[in-house]
């Protein structure tokens, strides 16, 4: 998936709100499939959880309500970014949701300035993390390229250990399979050319960055 090719849904069970936020994102919000769901519900049977976007979410729905349809986002580590509709009445659950990790929140009725505003900085912070997760996979792709062996290997070359001393550490480890620092020194070589990097540093923000 492009990470700027993003889902873009609005979850309200108000007919005319949901129609008129849908049609002006869909005129207003490139590179963005626009999506409306009547309920909670709905949504979450139908809606790609588990991918990027943004989700305009009205707090005060009938079934589940904002909230808890928030909630079961969290629940499933999903990575959209949620944007709440809160009425008047609603204010302080909404300043709640912003604490708990909601990116914002939009009081009823709202100016288009401000919904278009809002929905393209959610947008923007939903590509960061869409793209994170590209680089992700891409690393764990690259990862699995590796044997068990040079998986043991890594961690000790990323920490910059020269070969000799990498060996007594895994022959420690493990007496009955010792190794010797010309078998490291191999090792080590082919892990750059697998992982495609250069240098020790580069190996340890390689593990870093994908939580190796």
């Amino acid at each position: 998936m492009n990470p700027k090719n993003l889902n873009l849904y609005i979850v309200d069970d108000d007919e005319a709100v949901r129609r008129a936020n849908g049609n002006l994102l869909l005129a207003r919000v490139t590179d963005c499939s626009v999506k409306t769901f009547a309920s909670g519900e709905a949504f979450l049977e139908g809606a790609q959880i588990d991918g990027s976007g943004v989700v305009v979410l009205d707090l005060d729905m009938q079934g589940m309500s904002g909230l808890d349809v928030f909630s079961v986002l969290q629940e499933r580590a999903s990575p959209l970014v949620v944007v709440f509709l809160s009425g008047h009445g609603t204010l302080p659950v909404a300043v709640r949701a912003i604490q708990e990790g909601a990116v914002s929140w939009l009081e009823k009725p709202c100016t288009v300035d401000q919904l278009i505003e809002t929905v393209e900085r959610a947008k923007a912070l939903a590509i960061g993390i869409a793209e994170k997760r590209r680089d992700r996979q891409n690393g764990l792709q690259l990862w699995a390229r590796l044997t068990p062996r040079e998986r043991q290997v890594a961690p000790l070359v990323a920490q910059g250990l020269t070969s000799k001393v990498a060996a007594q550490m895994l022959t420690k480890q493990d007496p009955a399979n010792s190794i010797d620092h010309r078998t490291v020194e191999n090792h080590r070589a082919k892990i750059f050319f697998k992982l495609e990097l250069a240098n020790s540093n580069e190996l340890m923000a390689f593990l870093r960055d994908n939580g190796l």
